[in-house]
């Protein structure tokens, strides 16, 4: 039997990459992550390594909050338009994430 999270998980990789981890569970590459989430769903975000911070072309925190948000919106729409019924929270948060569960 498959769990809410790997069905989300499952809608998810047909369009996005999940985020990539090292051995010590530190994100490497930027992707959407999946974790339960309160009254039984699916937690999702967009997760990015940590910047460098003596890179003087680093990505500003600004614009790493913005490409969140886009992120988070654009796997809201793919799992609306899979069925889900999905919650949005932390709207005006740096962190937003979504709450996915059945319809």
């Amino acid at each position: 039997m498959t769990t809410i999270y790997e069905e989300v998980v499952n809608v998810l990789a047909q369009s996005y990459e999940r985020v990539g981890m090292n051995q010590y569970g530190s994100s490497v590459t930027p992707g959407f992550s999946v974790c339960a989430g309160q009254e039984g769903k699916a937690r999702v975000s967009y997760t990015t390594p940590q910047p460098d911070l003596l890179d003087p072309n680093r990505v500003s925190d600004d614009e790493l909050a913005a490409q969140r948000h886009q992120m988070v919106d654009a796997y809201a729409a793919t799992l609306e338009a899979a069925g889900w019924r999905v919650d949005r929270r932390g709207p005006r948060s740096r962190y937003p994430y979504l709450l996915a569960g059945h319809q």
